[in-house]
């Protein structure tokens, strides 16, 4: 039962991973997306300036812009938490891990997964100066 009941929750922390995981990578596509919604904006901010187009035409379209890009660097900022939780929680799974014995891991085939999360972990594992940032700002929290 107690088996059972590791592998359970093993599972569920495996099955958030993952979720979490896949939202990030969503979370990319719709940043990147955004950042060339900016850099079209910009373009045309440029474009517009050359053409001697009146003031406050210009002034809405920086407004617009400013808008945007502040609204970008808070989503990245938020995307980079996000990725410091997700290595938090590959770290957690990986310290699961130890719960089981080597012969456990080879009965329930757990060996790719567990390689799998380790190199995830390793790809996203922040600088350490960001891990501190990230830490501060949940202590004020």
């Amino acid at each position: 039962m107690k088996n059972k009941s590791k592998v359970e929750n093993l599972n569920n922390s495996i099955s958030l991973f993952i979720g979490v995981r896949n939202m990030l990578a969503d979370n990319v596509k719709d940043l990147d997306e955004f950042s060339d919604s900016i850099d079209e904006l910009y373009n045309d901010i440029e474009r517009l300036e050359r053409l001697n187009t009146p003031e406050y035409q210009l002034n809405q379209l920086k407004q617009k812009y400013d808008i945007k890009a502040r609204t970008y660097n808070q989503l990245f900022d938020a995307h980079q938490h996000n990725l410091i939780t997700l290595w938090k929680l590959s770290r957690y799974i990986l310290k699961q891990f130890k719960h089981f014995s080597e012969d456990e891991i080879k009965e329930y085939k757990l060996n790719d997964i567990q390689n799998s999360i380790k190199e995830q972990s390793d790809k996203i594992k922040p600088k350490f100066i960001d891990l501190l940032k990230y830490d501060i700002k949940h202590i004020k929290d």
